[in-house]
């Protein structure tokens, strides 16, 4: 029923995803929610796997940034599509398919300047960039290896009331053209880009 109603629309395959966190009074927990950017949801996100320390670190202190961070990308079935996870004191993700298949990480660069991210293969070759196109950090460019422009991540999606809450809301914009394992380390970047830099503010 929900097939026919958006042929086409699957949190893999669609062109364009509204990523949504979910509003908390304490986040002790990264979950969002995936929406068609009609408002239909596509599926979720899931933190998993997080120590007792890591939640009380979480309370108690500053240092979510650090923390060790595990994701699950799931369609509406509840079917695992990605994992995402990131390790003790390192600021990358590493991505990996529903059976634990490699396809690739992304690390933040620290230099001067916006900021980026550098995209890597299974193998640790280059596969892209993240590029910042603002100094704020809210709208991001998604570069293959050869510098061509394969998707983007905006900030703020102004549509259906915000999808009902003040909670961080991403769009992101994939190239239909884009090809496995790129396609899900761009739909990998906005999971990636609010871990790693931890973007609360709603402006």
């Amino acid at each position: 029923m929900e097939q026919a109603r958006y042929p086409g629309a699957t949190l893999l395959d669609a062109p364009t995803l509204v990523v949504k966190q979910k509003l908390k009074l304490i986040e002790l927990k990264n979950e969002y929610d995936v929406y068609h950017p009609d408002g239909h949801r596509l599926g979720r996100v899931a933190q998993v796997r997080q120590s007792p320390f890591a939640l009380l670190t979480r309370i108690f202190s500053d240092l979510d940034v650090a923390l060790p961070v595990h994701l699950e990308v799931q369609d509406e079935a509840g079917r695992v599509l990605l994992h995402l996870s990131k390790p003790w004191f390192r600021w990358v993700v590493d991505v990996s398919a529903a059976d634990g298949t490699p396809l690739g990480s992304i690390g933040k660069q620290f230099r001067l300047g916006k900021a980026r991210f550098r995209l890597t293969d299974p193998s640790g070759a280059p596969a892209g960039e993240i590029q910042a196109r603002n100094w704020r950090a809210k709208d991001f460019s998604i570069l293959d290896a050869t510098g061509n422009q394969v998707g983007e991540v905006n900030k703020k999606f102004a549509g259906l009331r915000e999808l009902f809450t003040d909670a961080d809301t991403y769009v992101v914009h994939i190239d239909p053209r884009t090809a496995e394992p790129l396609r899900s380390l761009v739909l990998a970047s906005c999971l990636t880009i609010d871990t790693i830099m931890k973007q609360k503010d709603s402006g």
